[in-house]
């Protein structure tokens, strides 16, 4: 004869099953959940990095920009080839402007070469004025974030 158990046995058995069940399910989803969150910080953190590396990116630009655009009679020079490179801090700013972050930039001026008189032709005329040829290096920076671009270029300053 077979012992079959009571039907007030088996739904308990199941019950303590379907806890079991639930609780592996739960601590599952969990997992996928934290997983999810951390990618997405880590998502986040890369985007704002690489927008504060462009940021950087146009502050180095617009200390150039300013040099050849603006007088450029303003910027601190070398006075001659043995000279050391100078520094002219904080030669651009962009502040307070809505929807980015405050930048700046240092612009360091050294003079590469003096080229003489009647040396360049624009348009098929000789200039006579004595060009200094300098080697300018932007360091633009996103202030309070640490975020640096440098960029170089060679510009020519004519002088009487």
């Amino acid at each position: 004869m077979t012992h079959h158990p009571s039907p007030s046995v088996r739904p308990r058995a199941q019950r303590g099953v379907a806890l079991v069940v639930t609780l592996i399910l739960l601590a599952v989803i969990s997992l996928l959940s934290l997983t999810a969150m951390r990618s997405t910080t880590l998502d986040t953190r890369i985007a704002i990095n690489y927008q504060h590396r462009q940021y950087a990116f146009q502050a180095a630009e617009n200390g150039l920009t300013k040099l050849t655009v603006d007088d450029p009679g303003n910027v601190r020079v070398p006075g001659s080839l043995k000279a050391p490179p100078v520094v002219n801090k904080n030669y651009y700013q962009g502040k307070d402007v809505t929807g980015t972050l405050d930048q700046s930039a240092d612009l360091t001026m050294d003079l590469i070469e003096i080229v003489p008189a009647g040396h360049y032709k624009f348009s098929g005329f000789g200039l006579n004025v004595v060009t200094y040829i300098y080697q300018a290096d932007s360091v633009g920076r996103v202030d309070g974030t640490g975020t640096q671009a440098h960029h170089r270029m060679e510009v020519a300053l004519i002088r009487d």
